[in-house]
């Protein structure tokens, strides 16, 4: 049963590949980025193999606890978790639960990322063939590891998901554990700089390598170099650790997909005042205006679309740790920019959430003109305010009150010239989205490396036509004009509103030329 599955998703792979040039082209270039990985990773493990035994057992023990935390929390940063043997997918067919976690394991360890990881750990006998007991040892435990790394994916993203409860539950805990892994990485690179600041030869990185030794993430990798030292009870503790581990989260996973495949789920019964319109029953009765109502709707409504706003907060909190902790310097108090920035840039595919409900869109024979202008409004609704927002608190903690016309103007501008060029990206470019309700710990097919590409390549050209807005800005920050401030505030907020102007009519023409092409691209997407 786990090989015809297999071979199933291999066809499906294959006929993906096929069908889209562009998606071929990416996994292509995934490919070949995952053998100049594994080159380095081979180069960087000889390397510690010539080492003393002790570095190369604290060397060996904290990548792969590096690379167990990175097939946890990864996926969210990169792609998501793999969903082409979706187990909603697998359900109906005969396969007991137990079957069809042995058949998505395998489809874990035989993707690209699954070979990379087991040649990349297969790469540690580089280090551990000096010593025929550790050798001997690393033969059970690195598969042990590999198995670790995909099982502790999937469980952590299935438990993340909320399975097993309603739609508007499974939402919030996706969006709950969204944000907890967006702040997580700065929060690590804090400890990270703390940890090296004070551990002065080294011997308090040492102390933290072997405490992560004894934890599940590093139990297994830690195993042959404890038996190369001779130190054999700790070895088989921290076997047993690993061994524990697997068999918890085996466990963890099998019960929430009890939970969501074989329980029925769980439904809601939708409350409704009579008479009340929302947002439809307060904007415009026209075109633009009930295109603006629908997406001030999904803005304050759909969690898919609130998952984007966390980049928001995101971007202070990254600018000061880079900064070094000084909350009174210009990058921090600049910030703001960058806020107002992804706030622009963030609706950059807007059109792909819609799913293959676009049709009805395209049946009402609204212009493309108003329905740019309608979903930029909407957007800029709820990211003006933040951007906004976000000013007042930097400025606040900064105390640099007087650079308040050089910030609001730039970053003002910067979003306004974002929603320009978004209308006319999101009138060329769908992108495969998780569908209402999903976690955002999926991977929907469809997803490549190219369009990751293409989103930095609206970045890039965001960012370009945004520079008449912030370099009064900078030279207010940097060089303390107080009229480059005042300049600052007023060309920011004006050449947005030109470049957004020009998006709406750009985008507008775009949009009545690409509309079928767009709607066949999300049938696609929603097929695959």
């Amino acid at each position: 049963m786990v090989a015809t599955v297999l071979k199933i998703r291999f066809r499906v792979l294959g006929n993906t590949l096929m069908r889209s040039p562009m998606q071929l082209v990416g996994f292509i270039l995934g490919v070949l980025g995952a053998l100049w990985m594994l080159l380095l990773v081979g180069a960087g493990l000889f390397f510690v193999g010539t080492l003393d035994a002790g570095i190369a057992r604290a060397a060996v023990t904290a990548a792969g606890a590096l690379l167990t935390l990175g097939w946890v929390i990864g996926p969210v940063f990169a792609a998501g978790i793999d969903t082409t043997l979706d187990p909603a997918k697998l359900a109906p067919f005969p396969m007991t639960t137990r079957q069809m976690m042995l058949a998505i394991t395998a489809g874990g360890l035989t993707g690209v990322p699954g070979i990379a990881t087991t040649l990349g750990a297969l790469a540690t006998f580089l280090v551990w063939g000096r010593d025929p007991v550790s050798a001997i040892a690393a033969v059970v435990c690195v598969p042990l590891g590999v198995l670790i790394c995909v099982v502790a994916s999937r469980a952590v993203s299935a438990l993340a998901a909320g399975v097993g409860g309603g739609r508007r539950t499974r939402e919030i805990i996706g969006l709950v554990g969204f944000a907890v892994l967006i702040f997580a990485s700065p929060l690590f690179i804090v400890l990270t700089n703390g940890l090296v600041a004070v551990s002065g030869q080294g011997t308090q990185l040492q102390s933290i390598v072997t405490a992560v030794s004894w934890t599940p993430i590093g139990a297994v990798w830690a195993a042959p170099g404890d038996l190369a030292a001779g130190s054999w009870l700790p070895a088989l503790g921290k076997f047993a650790i690993a061994l524990a581990t697997l068999a918890l989260l085996w466990w963890l996973w099998r019960r929430s997909l009890s939970a969501s495949v074989v329980a029925p789920p769980a439904r809601s019964a939708a409350r409704r005042s009579a008479g009340s319109l929302g947002w439809f029953g307060v904007m415009p009765s026209t075109p633009a205006g009930a295109t603006w109502a629908r997406a001030l709707t999904s803005w304050t409504r759909d969690f898919r679309y609130l998952r984007q706003l966390l980049l928001l907060p995101f971007a202070p909190v990254l600018v000061l740790i880079y900064a070094g902790g000084d909350i009174t310097g210009p990058f921090f108090v600049l910030s703001g920019v960058l806020v107002g920035f992804f706030a622009g840039t963030i609706v950059y595919a807007d059109v792909s959430y819609d799913g293959t409900a676009f049709a009805t869109v395209m049946q009402t024979g609204i212009r493309g003109r108003a329905d740019r202008l309608g979903r930029m409004l909407g957007a800029a609704s709820v990211g003006i305010p933040l951007t906004l927002l976000a000013d007042a608190v930097i400025l606040a903690i900064a105390n640099r009150w007087d650079l308040l016309p050089a910030v609001v103007g730039a970053s003002v501008g910067v979003a306004l010239v974002g929603y320009g060029v978004s209308a006319v990206t999101s009138a060329l470019l769908v992108i495969p989205t998780p569908a209402p309700g999903d976690s955002p710990f999926k991977r929907v097919p469809g997803t490549t490396f190219t369009m990751t590409l293409l989103f930095f390549l609206c970045w890039i050209v965001a960012a370009v036509i945004a520079l008449p807005a912030v370099i009064p800005a900078g030279i207010a920050a940097f060089g303390g004009s107080t009229l480059a401030g005042w300049l600052a505030l007023g060309i920011g907020p004006v050449w947005g509103v030109a470049v957004f102007v020009v998006g709406v009519v750009v985008g507008g023409r775009t949009f009545d030329a690409s509309a079928p092409r767009l709607l066949a691209q999300l049938r696609q997407y929603q097929g695959a």
